[in-house]
């Protein structure tokens, strides 16, 4: 094993005083993954005067949004569940061209020109995983492998970003292995026109499911799409306008039983095509993570998606489901999520730790304060929550902000998962799943970024009223944007109609 310059030189300032290491507030920052989450904390840190160093495994950065006809989470017509304008990190909108709803290559050409953009290029090395973290004293030594070789480097802290779509979660149904026909994870579709004249079985409803169903519900035979618990399913669009746009601030301070009256009646037809297609849930939209898909329903009414429950098993021509029911099928698609799988840490994290993340605020250990995790949230609006996870990080690495006690972190994060056991609906994400802008709005406080309406007077009617975007989170506090105000105003222009085009 080769041992890197980077190595030995920091290996050397193992023996001082960590009294006196920790005292510089500037970290040398190990990023494992180079997606949306590692290229923002990548900027976040060097914004603090931090030095961080993305780890990458594959030939690009990109993370899911990379389309790789192998292996890859997303497939040839994946577009964004949100619309460009709160789907943007907070100082980098993405950009007039983009369609609203962008496509997964409007997405990484986004990525790509955001690295370019903060000059990102330099700190980045592809091809190159991560096998082991190990902490030694008061820094942590990875270990990595590149068509170089082996090498190892110490870090005063380390930002996991790779992650949760990697690992796919395959079920086992009875009869599964006497199936003739073909069996697939989501995670290893990637064209529809493997479904051409096929009987397809889609399991799942989440956005995966969904697409893949109405994608084969245009050129495959029969599609026959199971799912066990009904979930909500909304058009991008609502009253002409991305609906996303919905909600605001001021609408947010109103009760939340009115405020679900307003979005129903806003909403009115999309119920009425629940009811019709029998797919209207036994549950507020707020418990679970709403599915945004404009032909899902439209499909299921007129019968070219016909709906069960899940599956019970397998015959060698058939898909039994769990209400006695069967279908013949030629290829089944297993929509099925995704299982945390985080080889290079098990000597930090239990299977208790893995099952959900038991973090402070889903991104700190409680025993583990330099070691964070950057975009572990499930829902909408990842980006921004990634990029506000990693400015407290540094904030925290920099300490600026301190963080709670050990005990307190650790009473909170119960209550937490009690909260959401409580709240939500089961799922296999439920305690990754975060409510997008109270988590923002929450994550914002700790670094003091939260909009402060009265000291923007000129622009309070729109950040009251306008569409909930991460801009606001560069008005106030720390690493302020001057161009915050101009796109907000512009945005709630936008909401308005009062132009066509931002």
């Amino acid at each position: 094993m080769q041992l890197s310059p980077g190595y030995q030189e920091s290996f050397s300032g193992l023996i001082e005083s960590f009294a006196t290491i920790s005292s510089s507030r500037r970290c040398r920052v190990a990023i494992i993954g180079g997606g949306a989450s590692g290229i923002t904390s990548a900027k976040c840190l060097r914004e603090d005067g931090h030095e961080p160093v993305i780890f990458e495994s594959t030939d690009q950065i990109g993370g899911v949004w990379v389309y790789r006809k192998e292996v890859s989470s997303t497939f040839s017509t994946v577009h964004l569940q949100n619309s460009k304008y709160v789907s943007g990190f907070s100082d980098y909108p993405m950009p007039n061209h983009f369609s609203e709803f962008p496509h997964h290559s409007e997405v990484l050409e986004y990525l790509n020109n955001y690295v370019h953009h903060f000059k990102l290029i330099d700190c980045i090395r592809l091809n190159t995983r991560v096998k082991k973290v190990k902490k030694v004293g008061g820094f942590w030594e990875v270990t990595t492998c590149s068509p170089d070789g082996e090498s190892t480097e110490i870090f005063d802290a380390i930002a996991i970003c790779c992650g949760i779509y990697h690992e796919p979660k395959i079920p086992n149904f009875p009869g599964q292995e006497k199936f003739k026909g073909q069996i697939i994870h989501s995670k290893f579709y990637k064209e529809p026109s493997i479904f051409l004249g096929k009987k397809v079985v889609v399991l799942g409803n989440g956005p995966s499911g969904v697409d893949i169903a109405v994608v084969a519900s245009y050129t495959a035979d029969s599609v026959v799409w199971g799912f066990r618990k009904k979930r909500w399913m909304l058009p991008r669009y609502a009253s002409g306008q991305p609906i996303d746009f919905n909600i605001s601030r001021l609408n947010k301070l109103m009760p939340s039983k009115l405020l679900s009256l307003i979005l129903g009646l806003k909403l009115y037809s999309v119920y009425l095509e629940h009811k019709k297609c029998n797919m209207l849930p036994g549950f507020n939209v707020e418990k679970s993570v709403p599915i945004m898909n404009d032909n899902i329903l439209n499909r299921v009414r007129i019968g070219a998606i016909k709906t069960k429950p899940g599956i019970s098993g397998f015959e060698e021509n058939r898909v039994l489901f769990e209400d006695g029911t069967s279908v013949e099928a030629d290829i089944v698609v297993y929509a099925t999520g995704f299982q945390l799988n985080l080889p290079f840490l098990q000597d930090f994290l239990d299977d208790k730790n893995l099952e959900g993340l038991n973090f402070y605020k889903n991104v700190f250990h409680p025993e583990l304060p330099q070691l964070a995790f950057i975009g572990f949230v499930y829902g909408n609006f990842i980006f921004p929550c990634s990029e506000l996870q990693a400015r407290w990080f540094s904030k925290v690495l920099s300490k600026e902000v301190s963080l709670p006690s050990e005990e307190q972190m650790t009473a909170e994060i119960q209550a937490d998962r009690d909260k959401r056991e409580k709240e939500l609906v089961p799922s296999g994400y439920r305690h990754l799943r975060v409510p997008a802008f109270d988590y923002m709005d929450d994550i914002a406080n700790q670094i003091n970024a939260r909009p402060q309406i009265w000291r923007n007077f000129k622009i309070a009617w729109e950040l009251l009223t306008g569409p909930l975007v991460s801009t606001q989170y560069r008005l106030n506090g720390p690493n302020q944007w001057e161009g915050s105000a101009k796109w907000i105003s512009s945005l709630s222009k936008l909401a308005r109609h009062e132009i066509n085009k931002v």
